[in-house]
């Protein structure tokens, strides 16, 4: 059934091996190899496949392009992921059909994988828009990806794959298995001082975009995240009791956020002042039946307004989780708050809860008299 030819290059007097595989009633399959062993490897499992009653995965691969492969994945994968996730996945997908465009499946190897990889972390973007400064225009800030969001695009990438491998039977091998994943930098815990948290809800206040004044009150008092806000409707909030259902999260469990202080306040006026129109608490203000998930230009511009550097609308989260360690709050505590189920994330914080480990201790040692 499979035959292993030996090739010499008449120009160069190289030599190759050609595998072939015959089976009656289909076209013979047939890939050429820098030696011997690659390619008897190649016929066997070809050969495996047709005594198992698979697929030709080599042949369907060679067919199918990659822009293809994205489009299955979308209906049969990315229809039933919640919708924050989902976006996210398809931005990654995007990408990489760009990279790949005119690509098929059977052309994605590990060097090309390592190519896009390497082209993900050297390319620049931006945040925010051109403003003016002293009569001359500035362009916003350029950044380049990290290696933590490197590696998330690589993992939309091999879950597709592995999709392709498992279920769909294109390819014998995830490729993306095959390369190394760029290195990531310690989770940071940037938070707000005191004097910046003022100055910050002061450029909120008199900022282009109103109601982000009532958002970051909200991120800073419940630590909920950017996407479990945004998408908040007024159908989830009871004002009465103080508190807001988050039913998509990203661990998938429903949560009650608690309402309190300045950000009740702030949500009570901004449905007095006819947010309420909208289901949506946070309705975009040029599409106002839809919550406005990119609101990245006001941030940053507000973020400029209140002289506030390297900080990220993310870094609210651990504003919010900083301040209750600070105030003795338990590790058990933050996660509870946060809304982790591990305790691997807030451990993070335990430097500044380390006062009122003394202190409990101390108080301890004092009662018992050691």
């Amino acid at each position: 059934m499979a035959s292993i030819q030996r090739v010499e290059s008449p120009l160069t007097g190289s030599i190759s091996y050609r595998a072939q595989v015959r089976v009656k009633g289909r076209p013979a399959l047939s890939e050429t190899f820098p030696n011997r062993k690659e390619a008897k490897d190649w016929a066997a499992s070809v050969e495996a496949a047709i005594r198992e009653g698979g697929h030709f995965p080599h042949m369907r691969a060679k067919r199918m392009t990659f822009a293809g492969l994205a489009d299955r994945y979308r209906t049969s994968v990315l229809a039933d992921v919640k919708a924050s996730s989902k976006a996210t996945r398809e931005q990654h997908l995007k990408w990489f059909a760009e990279f790949f465009l005119g690509q098929t499946v059977a052309e994605i190897t590990p060097d090309r994988v390592a190519e896009a990889r390497d082209a993900l972390a050297a390319e620049t973007f931006s945040r925010g828009k051109v403003r003016t400064l002293k009569g001359k225009e500035v362009p916003p800030k350029a950044y380049k990806r990290s290696g933590a969001t490197v590696n998330r695009y690589l993992a939309t990438l091999s879950h597709m794959f592995t999709m392709g491998v498992r279920e769909w039977r294109l390819i014998d091998r995830n490729p993306i298995r095959d390369i190394t994943k760029k290195k990531e930098a310690r989770g940071r815990v940037r938070f707000l001082s005191d004097d910046e948290r003022e100055s910050l809800l002061k450029a909120c206040a008199n900022c282009a975009w109103k109601p982000l004044h009532t958002l970051v009150l909200l991120a800073i008092s419940t630590g909920a995240r950017r996407g479990e806000l945004i998408n908040l409707t007024w159908s989830n909030l009871d004002l009465k009791t103080a508190r807001a259902t988050v039913y998509e999260t990203k661990n998938g469990e429903t949560r009650v956020l608690p309402l309190v202080g300045r950000a009740l306040e702030a949500l009570r006026e901004l449905k007095l002042q006819g947010s309420a129109k909208s289901e949506f608490v946070f309705p975009a203000p040029s599409n106002f039946p839809e919550p406005y998930t990119n609101f990245d230009s006001v941030w940053y511009d507000t973020l400029r307004a209140a002289h506030i550097e390297n900080f990220r609308f993310h870094d609210l989260r651990h504003t919010c989780a900083s301040y209750l360690a600070s105030q003795g709050a338990s590790l058990l505590e933050i996660a509870d708050v946060l809304g982790h189920k591990t305790m691997s994330m807030v451990k993070r914080y335990s430097h500044l809860a380390q006062s009122h480990k003394v202190t409990a201790i101390e108080k301890m040692a004092t009662e018992r008299g050691l």
